[in-house]
């Protein structure tokens, strides 16, 4: 078992396919508006130093350190948000190849700083640069989760270009696992985006030529050529269009495989040298070295070693000068096999060592990187943990500030239930008073009508014997003793009747109907006498003098004077106060203070 297998030599052309769409999203993030705060000088040098990446071919192997260092250096300097996060998504396309685990750093940055922008597109680009350097790393399942994610955001917000960009780059990753039938799926729909809108610059142009150029490669191996043929034959048209060297000089060399594994090796030698010749003269030395790994294929198949080998070693030595290993493992390892066959077994062995250095070296880089990538992913999977934490923290503060709001509601809403309940009571209660005191009100004035008409009673009564009594007295004279002494008697009866102590009992029912108002006068005026109480009792039941005199037996005149005397005593002396109005509201006017 050799060291090492050689790979397809179609995989170099998928890698072109994503160094032009790191590319496509340098221009893209590169036509968005800058802010304000980075000064114009600063944005010219930006802008010139991506014009040279994009019309200068370099190695997809050695990216230009000086860009990246300078990249980082305006990165440092820039306090924009924005800013950052363009200069993070381009850093993150610079670094995907040589050094994917620091592109996926800054691809996650770039992720948090979208994020805080709320910038759904920047966002997305963002997971689509996180998916580019987990298929530099080898890291496939990650990759395509960030795909999808991004594929179904483009969806959502309806972005054609993005969504073309994220199909290929999902047919991209299932080539390299080498599902072709869902890698075509992907290519498909990603051509059907690209007819959605017109193209808006060459860029997309470009990226289209790249996809035809990919598919065509898929359908060479299943063996359909005449769909590889047709189209390759796109994708040439286009690279011819855009006067795009390598991109040309790609397509012929793919056709130049197309061709051979149909048997047509006149016209494949054909492609290969064109496609050589103009990479020989625009001096591309990473695209001459898979041409010189293609022709020397194409003679080992022909069993033409000597034409074979000179192009390994044209390949070797142009690998060696644009420091690319992987192309020296894999000439030195045709070269192994070539040399084999011809029974050269001295060179064969200086093939197989040369080829063993290079591959030790690879995978002791394979395995720093691997080691690179589970570090990252730890690092990463520590971050989210952490964000998750203080999210869990945060929610939970969340639920206490709820469950506190909630209760504060629960304890403002009672206390104004209980208090609303203690205002319907007391107001209950007021009703209940007034109406308790309107019953007794109406009592008090039905005991009032009552008591008067008793008193008046007893005033008749006491008129109608006052008045026999007085016309006995008339006759009494005109009689002779014995009758007088009988008249007498008669008149002595009659005036017993006038029942003198039914006024005890009068005051008794006037004291129990005005409980207070007794009390009230002894208070305020403690030097009434009780023949004044009495008159004020009378007064209270709005009796007029006649009344009063006929009740209490003595004249109207008396009782007049008595009234002066009273009016005196209460100090209503020269004051317009009705006597008996001021009685009947003393007891009222005290119950209010």
């Amino acid at each position: 078992m050799y060291p090492f297998s050689a790979p397809n030599n179609y995989n170099y052309s998928f890698l072109s396919t994503i160094s032009a769409l790191s590319k496509f999203y340098s221009l893209t993030v590169l036509n968005l508006k800058f802010d304000r705060d980075v000064k114009t000088g600063t944005k010219l040098k930006l802008v010139l130093i991506f014009i040279a990446i994009f019309f200068v071919q370099t190695d997809v192997n050695a990216q230009s350190d000086s860009t990246i260092q300078r990249l980082k250096e305006l990165l440092n300097r820039s306090q924009s948000v924005e800013n950052r996060l363009r200069l993070t998504l381009l850093l993150s396309e610079e670094l995907y190849k040589p050094t994917p685990t620091q592109a996926l750093e800054y691809a996650n940055e770039s992720e948090r700083l979208a994020k805080s922008l709320g910038a759904d597109s920047l966002l997305n680009r963002a997971y689509i640069s996180q998916a580019t350097a987990y298929i530099s790393m080898g890291d496939y399942p990650h990759a395509l989760q960030l795909l999808l994610k991004s594929i179904r955001a483009a969806k959502k917000n309806g972005d054609s270009h993005l969504l073309f960009s994220a199909y290929e780059m999902t047919g991209i990753l299932f080539y390299f696992q080498n599902d072709q039938k869902r890698a075509l799926q992907y290519f498909f729909k990603a051509l059907e985006q690209y007819s959605i809108k017109k193209p808006t610059h060459n860029k997309q142009i470009e990226r289209k030529a790249y996809l035809l150029n990919n598919m065509g490669i898929l359908y060479n191996q299943k063996k359909m050529y005449t769909p590889s043929a047709y189209y390759f034959h796109e994708a040439l048209s286009l690279a011819k269009h855009l006067n795009n060297h390598e991109l040309i000089a790609n397509v012929l060399n793919n056709q130049g495989t197309l061709y051979a594994d149909q048997g047509k090796t006149d016209t494949a030698l054909k492609q290969y040298l064109e496609a050589i010749e103009i990479r020989k003269r625009n001096d591309h030395k990473w695209g001459l070295t898979q041409s010189y790994i293609s022709v020397g294929k194409f003679y080992y198949k022909l069993n033409d070693y000597n034409a074979s080998e000179t192009y390994f070693k044209k390949a070797i030595e142009t690998a060696r000068q644009i420091e690319s290993l992987h192309y020296v493992g894999v000439s030195s390892f045709y070269l192994f096999q070539l040399y084999k066959q011809k029974g050269d077994y001295k060179h064969a062995l200086e093939a197989i060592e040369l080829s063993k250095k290079v591959n030790d070296t690879l995978y002791n880089e394979k395995r720093t990187r691997e080691i690179g990538r589970l570090e990252t992913q730890f690092h990463l999977d520590l971050k989210q943990a952490e964000l998750a934490a203080k999210q869990r923290e945060k929610n939970l503060y969340f639920i206490l500030a709820a469950a506190s709001l909630g209760l504060s509601l629960i304890v403002a809403t009672l206390l104004f239930y209980l208090q609303k309940s203690k205002v319907r009571s007391a107001q209950l209660e007021q009703a209940n008073l007034q109406s308790e005191k309107k019953n007794l009100e109406k009592d008090i004035e039905l005991k009032d009508k009552e008591l008067t008409t008793q008193v008046l009673h007893l005033v008749h009564k006491n008129e109608l014997i006052h008045v026999i009594s007085e016309k006995l007295l008339e006759i009494n004279h005109n009689l002779d003793i014995k009758s007088r002494m009988a008249v007498q008697n008669l008149i002595t009866d009659l005036q017993s009747n006038l029942q003198p102590e039914l006024f005890e009992e009068f005051k008794l029912r006037i004291q129990h109907i005005h409980e207070d108002f007794y009390n009230i006068l002894n208070k305020k005026f403690p030097n009434l006498s009780s023949t004044e109480l009495r008159l004020c009792a009378f007064l209270k039941l709005n009796l007029t003098t006649k009344e009063i005199s006929a009740i209490t037996n003595t004249s109207v005149k008396s009782i007049e004077i008595a009234r002066t005397r009273l009016r005196k005593k209460l100090n209503l002396t020269g004051t317009d106060q009705n006597l008996i109005i001021f009685l009947s509201q003393l007891d009222q006017t005290q119950a209010r203070n």
